[in-house]
């Protein structure tokens, strides 16, 4: 390792140290939380003029900023940063998961959408979650199951994107992530934390202790060395080709673990074999006529929620130069509104017609907005609305899901940029752990009822091959003569639409910088009572809040929003503090 290196390995342990750590969710009223909350750290704008990376893990935007400066672009800098968090971060995302990217070449103005989103086996149906009794298991039994395993995408959206649109060889974007396997990484905080609140079910899996676990059988102490060789292993042989983790023996041993577990034959080599990442061009609304808001199309309901949303919000809301009460009010009842069409209508587009257009129509958007009422708050749940090219037949999905994911923002020095949002759903996914890596469990993400009480069929039911809905959202902005003017995206389960909203919203109206919209607290009513999240900003309007007739719970919400502006001199670049990233500017 080079000299730099090293002294970025002491930085990042003073660091490290300096933190101090919180255990989560210890009141019970509060909602299911995708992942611990541990403590905010205070972090500071970064402005350059040329590239930012913005990442939830530092070792990832290091990797990220390795690529660049040896001539790789956008692309080839996230997708060195994603199979770095794959080791790094291994409760948030991984190969053993997948997700969706947003990626802008600014020499062709050209913008796609990558659904890279797991699959559920040929071997699916309906009834996937009912048990004996034809009830529904609960969500922890569920995401625990070998049931809960969605095809591994990652890589194949990775190579996908690298194949598009990438500029150095594949081999050396997987560089770096090799290295770090080898050599280990320090113990960090936030990975410790969730380490020990997940112990009691990962230390009975050996491969797991053998890399995160002492020989005594207790967590690795922060700041201690993680290496993970089998990762590094795996690593090598995508590195050779992509398709060695589809065919061969990775594609057995992750058919062998999930059936193994299930006793029964649920996987099969074909099912990693036939797997396609999926492209189309970025769903984009206008916002205020002054900007162009893109994000990912389904089988992801984030990008249309969080148009939905923000178009509803300004509807009823001007532009202001601060928080205040009115503003905390519409985005609640905004975020009601999209939520229930989101609940309703939005799912894999192979399987169920989907109402883009008609649910981002100005004139349904308004209608929506219409029953916003100042001084009575909706009562949740909302019903959905009825916009142009619905399906008729489906019922709302409302059960709640929470999700473990990581987000990563990236422009480089020609303007190029991608958003890409990874994950493995719950915090280390459903547990089972093979050549280094955990599996997902993504097919939680999917009704775990097919049909409502009254026996309507749910859009979000399971089905074979189908993608199950996700919220995640990679957004950028445009200002009406196409130039680029924000990079985003978050982690959060169904809240990602939330906290990707809030933060466009602080940028563009409230004209905050990067980091001012980051470290503001984060709020979501997703059709259900709103919550407000714990010792922010926020708390200051709780009794006007009450005065409107709105009741609220309070939360962690822990975001991990990766924020990219644009300004007069160059880039902004802001990491959550709730999580460890950090913004690496030139």
């Amino acid at each position: 390792m080079s000299i730099q290196t090293n002294k970025f390995n002491q930085t990042l342990l003073i660091s490290l140290f300096c933190a101090t750590y919180m255990s989560a969710n210890a009141a019970t009223s509060q909602p299911l939380a995708p992942e611990l909350a541990t403590a905010k750290q205070t972090k500071a704008l970064v402005n350059a003029k040329n590239s930012m990376i913005v990442t939830n893990n530092p070792w990832a935007s290091k990797a990220a900023e390795q690529i660049l400066k040896d001539g790789g672009n956008a692309t080839d800098a996230a997708i060195a940063a994603a199979f770095m968090l794959g080791l790094t971060e291994p409760q948030s995302s991984g190969i053993g998961g997948g997700g969706y990217a947003l990626s802008y070449q600014n020499k062709a103005k050209q913008l796609i959408a990558f659904d890279g989103r797991e699959t559920a086996p040929a071997s699916a149906s309906p009834n996937w979650f009912l048990d004996a009794a034809n009830k529904p298991m609960d969500f922890e039994s569920a995401m625990l199951s070998p049931l809960s395993v969605g095809v591994p995408s990652e890589v194949a959206l990775l190579y996908a994107m690298h194949q598009k649109n990438g500029k150095l060889t594949w081999a050396k974007l997987l560089a770096p992530a090799i290295e770090r396997a080898k050599q280990g990484f320090p113990m960090s905080p936030r990975l410790f934390n969730l380490l020990v609140g997940d112990e009691q079910i990962l230390k009975n899996n050996p491969l797991v202790r053998e890399v995160y676990f002492t020989s005594t059988g207790q967590v690795k102490p922060i700041a201690s060395i993680v290496k993970n060789p089998d990762y590094a292993k795996t690593l090598e042989l995508i590195a050779k080709s992509p398709q060695n983790f589809y065919t061969g023996k990775l594609a057995q041993d992750i058919v062998k673990t999930v059936n193994n577990q299930a006793g029964k034959k649920l996987y099969t080599l074909r099912d990693l074999a036939d797997y396609q990442v999926l492209s189309y061009p970025g769903v984009c609304s206008s916002y205020r006529d002054k900007y162009i808001v893109c994000s990912v199309p389904p089988s992801s309901s984030g990008g249309v929620a969080v148009q939905e949303l923000i178009g509803i919000y300004a509807q009823n809301s001007n532009i202001t130069e601060s928080q205040d009460v009115k503003w905390v009010y519409n985005f609640l009842q905004a975020s009601k509104l999209a939520f229930a069409d989101r609940n309703q209508y939005l799912a894999d587009p192979q399987f169920v017609q989907q109402p883009v257009s008609g649910l981002l129509d100005k004139k349904y958007i308004a209608s929506r907005a219409s029953l916003v009422n100042e001084s009575q708050a909706l009562i949740t749940p909302v019903a959905a609305g009825v916009p142009e090219g619905i399906d008729p037949q489906y019922a709302p999905d409302t059960n709640p899901k929470p999700h473990g994911t990581t987000s990563i923002s990236i422009v480089d020095k020609d303007g190029n940029a991608v958003s890409m949002t990874v994950t493995v759903e719950h915090q280390f996914g459903s547990h089972l752990f093979t050549n280094g890596f955990f599996l997902n469990n993504e097919l939680t993400d999917f009704s775990l009822k097919p049909t409502s009480a009254t026996g309507q069929a749910i859009a979000n039911q399971v089905e074979a091959n189908k993608r199950p809905r996700s919220s995640i959202a990679p957004t950028m902005v445009f200002d009406k003569d196409g130039k680029l003017e924000v990079v985003t995206g978050s982690p959060g389960g169904s809240q990602i639409i939330c906290y990707v909203a809030k933060n466009l919203i602080q940028i563009l109206d409230l004209k905050q910088d990067a980091q001012q919209a980051v470290n503001s607290g984060n709020l979501c009513a997703a059709n259900n009572t709103p919550q407000i999240e714990t010792n922010s900003n926020l708390i200051n309007f709780l009794p006007q809040l009450k005065a409107l007739g709105e009741s609220y719970v309070l939360s962690d919400m822990v975001s991990g929003e990766t924020n990219i502006v644009r300004t007069t001199e160059g880039w902004s670049g802001a990491a959550d503090p709730r999580r460890e990233g950090v913004a690496i500017g030139n």
